[in-house]
């Protein structure tokens, strides 16, 4: 048994923008990592990175870079 796939073929998302959005907004602290949310989460970094691209493209969350390969997130404010 399998996941479930999309009518065009795509994997079914076994998390929704507002479980990773919970995540953020019920975080102990103002700004998380990947690895940080994705620890909250039944998908792997690689998934949640994903989805969190998805979410700032859309305005729903905030990123910055922080490192050579460290980026931090956080639930946009709707005047951002």
């Amino acid at each position: 048994m399998g996941r479930e796939r999309e009518t065009g073929g795509e994997f079914k998302s076994v998390v929704s923008d507002d479980d990773v959005l919970s995540v953020l907004s019920n975080a102990d602290t103002p700004v998380l990592t990947t690895q940080m949310i994705a620890d909250e989460l039944p998908v792997t970094r690689q998934a949640v990175y994903y989805r969190l691209q998805e979410l700032h493209e859309m305005g729903s969350v905030g990123r910055m870079k922080v490192g050579a390969r460290a980026v931090v997130w956080w639930v946009a404010d709707e005047s951002e």
